[in-house]
This record gives C-alpha cells, sequence and structure tokens, in this order.
C-alpha cells in the first residue's frame, strides 16, 4: 500500500491558508517528500517532522515547488544548533543554479544528488524511476513501485509523448491540471483538466488525482477532466490517499 497525503497543490502561488506542491509519500517503511513548494512548509509541520523524512524529491527549479526547502534547511540548521541530532537527508532534484546548489549544500544538511532523464533508483523496497518532462525548465515526473503498486506524478509539463509512459497502468496518477478552456499561451509547458483526463483515460490509470490547480477554477477542472475519465477527484491540503 502507498499512502499520499497532499500539504500543497495550489498553482503557481500559495492561496490563503493553501500551499504549492507538496506530497509526502508513505510505503514500505519509507517517508519521501515530493517538492517542497511555496507556502508547504507550515502545512507539513503540522503532521510531520521533517527531519524524519528519508527523502526529498524535487521536480524541478521553480519556487512553487521548491521555495519552502530553503526555510526547512533552516529550520533542521536551527535545531542541530540548540543541540539535537539531526540525520542529513538525501535531496534529488534537477541541476540547481549555483546560486540554490551554494545555499542548501551548506551546512550538511542536504545530501544532494542530481537527477536525470531515465535514472532509476532504490531506497528499501522502493523504486523510482525519472523522466524528463515539456516545461520552462529542466521538469522530471517520476513512477514510484511499491510492492504491486505504482504511483505516477506529472510534475508540471506539456503535453509531451513521455506522459504516456509515465502515467500507463499506474494505480494512482498524480496530474497537474493548471490549465482550463483554451489557455494557449501556457499549453507548451501546463496540462489542461481536460487533457490530463484524457491522458489518464488513454494510459489506463487506475486513478487520477489532480493538483497544481487554481482553487477559483476547480469546479471547471473536476467536470472538464470528468468528461474524459469519470472518477476523476481533486486532491485537497491534508488529505491522505490510499493507493
Amino acid at each position: 500500500m502507498i499512502y499520499l497525503t497532499v500539504f500543497g497543490n495550489n498553482a503557481s502561488f500559495p492561496q490563503a491558508y493553501g500551499a504549492c506542491a507538496c506530497y509526502l509519500v508513505e510505503a514500505c517503511g519509507k517517508k519521501i517528500l515530493l517538492d517542497m513548494g511555496s507556502g508547504s512548509l507550515s502545512q507539513l509541520l503540522r503532521a510531520e517532522d521533517i527531519a524524519k523524512l528519508d527523502m526529498i524529491v524535487l521536480s524541478h527549479m521553480h519556487f512553487d515547488h521548491m521555495g519552502d526547502l530553503f526555510c526547512a534547511k533552516y529550520q533542521l540548521e536551527t535545531r542541530r544548533a540548540w543541540g539535537e541530532t539531526v540525520p542529513k537527508i538525501p535531496l534529488l532534484a534537477p541541476p540547481m543554479p549555483q546560486w540554490a546548489r551554494q545555499e542548501l549544500g551548506a551546512g550538511e544538511v542536504f545530501d544532494i544528488c542530481a537527477v536525470e532523464d531515465g535514472a532509476s533508483l532504490s531506497l528499501g523496497d522502493i523504486r523510482m524511476t525519472f523522466m524528463c518532462m515539456e516545461h520552462l525548465v529542466e521538469s522530471y515526473g517520476l513512477r514510484l513501485y511499491a510492492g504491486q503498486k505504482i504511483l505516477a506524478y506529472s510534475a508540471d509539463t506539456g503535453l509531451c509523448p513521455q506522459l504516456s509512459a509515465l502515467a500507463k497502468n499506474a494505480d494512482a496518477f498524480l496530474c497537474e491540471a493548471t490549465l482550463t478552456g483554451e489557455d494557449g499561451a501556457e499549453q507548451s509547458h501546463h496540462l489542461s483538466a481536460a487533457v490530463a483526463g484524457a491522458l489518464a483515460a488513454n494510459s489506463h490509470a487506475k486513478r487520477l488525482l489532480l493538483t497544481h490547480y487554481h482553487e477559483k477554477w476547480s469546479r471547471d477542472v473536476l467536470q472538464q477532466a470528468r468528461e474524459f475519465f469519470s472518477t476523476a477527484e481533486l486532491t485537497h491540503i491534508g488529505t491522505t490517499y490510499a493507493i
């Protein structure tokens, strides 16, 4: 069984009382955090001790997916300064700008490892495979295998051939649904709800969990996705999904 808890799902910027991309995956006795976008740290700290994470994975270096990681680093550094033993946390991410790598690499808080297209790695009995998506910066989708279960995460992306392989036969497809209608200017680097629904259906995903949407358009997002995938679900912050 995989348990997915959503601590952020807002697109681009955090809404009041909301947060951007942040998802805790619990499986096979491990805790893996996918992204830590703006506003997510305070949501996460309501339920989790970040020092107990086994790994953090960043899909790409946009602030709505990694902005709060810097504050998380400061929290862990402060706890060490107060005398607490805090283990070094593996951090998987695309190649970082020099300023980000310099900041996140200082202080022995994170053990940084670069992700690349096609990379596959294991953490205990969990296996992860990374696929490069189509976005404004280098962005990686993820297939996570735990036992007989598969979780696929689109990250941020425009429509691209890799998405079908990413979502194929997934028990749950956590997919961005930033756009509604014909938002042509952004279609090269974000997905519409309708496209997310069609992808899930055509890839034979068992479940579609919609994320990275604007709250004011949430009803439209759900309606448009369900035109292609009738059981599509909106994710909600603070909710845990058993997969």
